[in-house]
């Protein structure tokens, strides 16, 4: 493994402590001293091609990182304010063997999300329909 510096060594930590996956501003903010972003961006590259986190995209541009201690894990993402609220519940292991007996296909990990509105964004467009402003 190449150098884990103290930049890439509390970037992991951060991770590794969120119960939630984080992007590069959420981290960025969260660290001492005052690192450039752009370093935060590299940072999280070396990280991930070390296999030390991994990343998702949720029908957005933003990147989303997150452990890979609390593997398996689950997301259910908001796509009108990007909250993502982990799971653990292991529903995909039986599909994933049966999608890899039926394809001969040796699947080495895998990230499940569902993407939806979530109960505080739908309260507010009901609201929004009631008050005549939808």
């Amino acid at each position: 493994m190449r150098k884990l510096t103290s930049l890439r060594r509390e970037i992991l930590e951060i991770i590794n402590n969120s119960d939630a996956p984080l992007n590069a501003d959420s981290i960025h903010e969260m660290l001492k001293g005052s690192p450039n972003l752009s370093s935060v961006y590299r940072s999280l590259a070396f990280l991930e091609e070390e296999g030390l986190i991994r990343s998702v995209s949720f029908e957005c541009e933003t990147r989303f990182y997150f452990s890979r201690q609390k593997e398996p894990i689950h997301f259910l993402h908001c796509k009108k304010c990007h909250k993502t609220e982990p799971f653990y519940e292991s529903i995909s292991d039986s599909l994933a063997e049966s999608v890899a007996e039926d394809r001969d296909f040796t699947i080495t990990g895998h990230v499940f999300y569902f993407i939806g509105i979530c109960g505080e964004c739908k309260r507010k467009i009901f609201s929004d329909i009631e008050e005549g402003k939808i």
